[in-house]
């Protein structure tokens, strides 16, 4: 159902730019991208608070939400899938708040007829606003990633380095976003010129008087990741090559950095050389629980979907066919690989030829990561958090 109200709330949004041609193509993949961030948030809620999101109640939902967040990242996977990695500085920071209306539609759908009383044997009671309002937060977020993909193409073309045409190039390399492409050409004046896809201010990144140059020799470029008062000196890791990455997955490959970075930096400088000096085994248990998990979650969610055309037996067999070939295509995610220090839990999944290409890429890394680690003195390796920098070349 959320679905069909997001295609129908953009088909009066977007009435004069002839959007339907391109509009079933698009909630598919916010579709998919939306199952990523809601399987995330489970999986994060699950690991990070002992407690499933569902049966968490509303309780639940800030340890949740926080989940999502790793979601979000996730599902920058949309801009891979429609070969828009291009337009991620406009795209990735709009798309993380919308993490919010996802598992709110989610915790609402489950949870509305239990937030009754503190007894829990008496407090279920059956709501039929609960699955309605659970549908249109899911519905209306469905909506605004649209309008956010949309608006980032606006912001690409009129702010920032390329063209609709380069753009256009770049997508005809994707299956799915081929078709939008030819469309946004068409359509590229009228885009720009719409009022729902304008934004008040370059977002952050955009350049600006308030950003120093490029090569600003201020230093602050070495400075500690605020936040975090206890981090060593920080240390650029040598770039990891994506050169024979099809375009559609440069922003894959930027996010499974991202998350590499962001799973060292959680490390201290102890733990991580402990881990370097005897690597972690990877265990069978942890990443068959994890592909376990997210299969039963994307199975669920294509037998609700085919259900509307076909039979109970026949969506059923239908889904497990299609979560089988999404799952294919996955690969569970160490941050960082169990090679650069990380620990045996899988905390994402993401593409499997983009992961193949950056785990052997640490090999010769390593040993400078390592040295840098070590001028910690002894006394506060223990205290003090690593503070690294993982970018592609």
């Amino acid at each position: 159902m959320g679905e069909k109200e997001a295609a129908n709330s953009i088909l009066k949004r977007f009435s004069d730019l002839d959007i339907r041609s391109i509009l079933d193509e698009m909630i598919s993949a916010v579709v998919d991208m939306a199952m990523i961030i809601i399987g995330s948030a489970l999986t994060g809620a699950t690991i990070g608070g002992g407690i499933g999101l569902l049966a968490g109640g509303i309780g639940a939902f800030p340890g949740a939400t926080a989940g999502a967040l790793v979601g979000v990242q996730a599902g920058t996977w949309i801009l891979g899938v429609l070969g828009l990695a291009s337009i991620a500085e406009f795209f990735t920071e709009g798309l993380k708040p919308i993490a919010t209306g996802y598992i709110r539609g989610v915790s609402t759908a489950w949870n509305g007829p239990r937030e009754r009383t503190g007894n829990p044997l008496s407090s279920f009671s059956d709501d039929s606003m609960a699955a309605q309002q659970g549908a249109w937060d899911i519905a209306r977020s469905h909506e605004v990633v649209v309008i956010l993909l949309l608006s980032a193409i606006v912001a690409y073309m009129t702010r920032g380095r390329g063209n609709a045409r380069v753009l256009a190039t770049e997508m005809r390399g994707s299956e799915r976003g081929a078709k939008l492409g030819q469309w946004m050409l068409k359509h590229e004046e009228a885009l720009k010129k719409h009022p729902d896809l304008q934004t008040a201010e370059p977002r952050r990144g955009a350049l600006g008087p308030q950003e120093p140059p490029p090569n600003s020799p201020s230093g602050k470029d070495k400075e500690p990741h605020k936040g975090k008062p206890n981090t060593m000196p920080r240390h650029d890791v040598e770039c990891f090559k994506a050169d024979k990455m099809p375009a559609s997955k440069v922003g894959e490959f930027e996010r499974q950095l991202k998350g590499q970075e962001d799973g060292l930096n959680r490390l201290t400088v102890e733990e991580y050389l402990k881990n370097i000096a005897s690597p972690v085994k990877r265990g069978a248990t942890a990443a068959k629980n994890a592909r376990k998990d997210l299969k039963a979650t994307l199975q669920e969610r294509f037998q609700r979907q085919f259900q509307k055309e076909m039979s109970p037996l026949d969506a059923e067999e239908a889904a497990m066919k299609e979560a089988e070939i999404t799952m294919s295509s996955l690969a569970g995610l160490h941050n960082p690989d169990l090679a650069a220090g990380g620990k045996d839990i899988i905390a994402d999944f993401g593409d499997r030829q983009v992961n193949s290409s950056i785990g052997p890429q640490w090999r010769p890394k390593i040993q400078n990561l390592k040295s840098a680690a070590e001028k910690v003195p002894d006394s506060l390796r223990d205290s003090t958090f690593l503070n690294v920098k993982l970018h592609k070349c």
